[in-house]
Order: structure tokens, then C-alpha cells, then sequence
């Protein structure tokens, strides 16, 4: 009866420890990783949107143990985008921020490939306003693209 009470008693701790790594993971992003999973200024050259995903993905190693569903990438300076955490920005919610302005991107869609090596994206260009969430002023977290005012 003991052991039995120890033992669930221990597998509840192991799932509230699991549960608060997990969630510390997807807080852990910082502006540095932020710059390299979605800013891409000057715009790398690639033969169409299709084609400028795979390689970007890719050169950025952004799946490194399965293909990314879908990833943005930003084509404006890091002021520029630091700035909708600030003067250029509005706040939504939380440390949320839509920004003012529309900036040049790409949005990246998995649409298939074996998983790390062979991801296939569709890449859709545009200009949009986006959403970050912001951290001491710097965006650490894309959260989506918006629709054009």
C-alpha cells in the first residue's frame, strides 16, 4: 500500500516537472533566435517563393527533427521590426504587438517531404502587418500575419 501511494505520488511530480519544462521550451525564445527564424534582410535570392522557402529553411536549420508546419520570414531591418515593439507598434494583448505598417515577407508552408532532410514548403510572397510578442523592447515570438488596414 505504501509503494503504491509512493509510486503515484511520484509519477504526479514527474508530470508537473514534465508539464513546466515543456511550457518553459516555448517561453524560452529570445530576439536572437527571433532574427534567425524570421528575418531575412536584404531578401536571399532564390528562383520563385517555392524554391526561396526550401532553401531558407533549410540554411537556417529550422527543422531539425521534423519539418516545420510553417515559418514567416520578414524582409525589413532589425530596427525596423524592433520597432512595432515600441514606436511603430500597437499593443494587442499580453506582450502582444501588431505593428502599424505592412512589411515585405514570406510565408512558408510545409506541404510535405521526409522529415528533417527533404521538407518540401510552398512559399507565398506578400506585404502584411504583423503580430509579435515582445520582450525588453525586442520581438521574441512571431505569432501571425495580419491583414492590411
Amino acid at each position: 500500500m505504501l509503494t503504491s501511494k509512493f509510486s503515484c505520488c511520484l509519477v504526479a511530480h514527474l508530470a508537473i516537472l514534465l508539464g513546466l519544462l515543456l511550457l518553459g521550451t516555448c517561453k524560452g525564445q529570445n530576439w536572437s533566435s527571433f532574427q534567425t527564424k524570421h528575418i531575412d534582410f536584404p531578401k536571399s535570392s532564390a528562383s520563385n517563393p517555392n524554391a526561396y522557402c526550401d532553401l531558407m529553411m533549410k540554411r537556417r536549420n529550422l527543422n531539425p527533427t521534423r519539418c516545420k508546419p510553417r515559418n514567416t520570414f520578414v524582409h525589413a531591418s532589425q530596427s525596423e521590426i524592433q520597432n512595432v515593439c515600441s514606436s511603430k507598434g500597437t499593443h494587442y494583448k499580453d506582450n502582444l504587438y501588431d505593428s502599424e505598417e505592412d512589411f515585405p515577407l514570406t510565408d512558408c508552408k510545409n506541404v510535405g517531404g521526409t522529415s528533417p532532410d527533404n521538407c518540401k514548403y510552398i512559399g507565398t510572397p506578400g506585404t502584411k502587418r504583423i503580430r509579435v510578442a515582445c520582450e525588453n523592447n525586442k520581438p521574441v515570438h512571431f505569432e501571425l500575419v495580419l491583414a492590411t488596414l
